[in-house]
């Protein structure tokens, strides 16, 4: 079930030695977890059409996760939209949204 491998990142501020900010991305979490999509959707981005789906990893109850946070999947950083909880620490199911406008990192 829970066979595909994600890492979840969040973003955390630095300053540099002129004490300037700087952002970097930090590991919060390696898991596996169940992927499912759902919806789709077409838009309009900048003159060429842009197919959106709905990407649900379904993973095993982590403590401290939020949605301002990033999904690794297989090279690709996906924003955190929403985070639910199914039963009592339990499993948790985190959407993103998965588009062909997407960027690998």
């Amino acid at each position: 079930m829970f066979d595909h491998r994600i890492e979840i990142l969040e973003y955390i501020e630095e300053r540099d030695a002129y004490n300037d900010r700087t952002q970097r991305l930090r590991s919060v979490a390696v898991c596996y977890a169940q992927y499912t999509e759902a919806g789709g959707r077409e838009n309009l981005y900048a003159g060429r059409i842009a197919h959106e789906n709905e990407a649900v990893y379904t993973i095993r109850w982590i403590p401290g996760l939020h949605p301002d946070m990033i999904v690794r999947d297989e090279g690709i950083l996906r924003h955190i939209t929403s985070i639910h909880a199914e039963g009592r620490r339990w499993r948790l199911h985190i959407k993103c949204r998965k588009s062909d406008a997407d960027t690998e990192s």
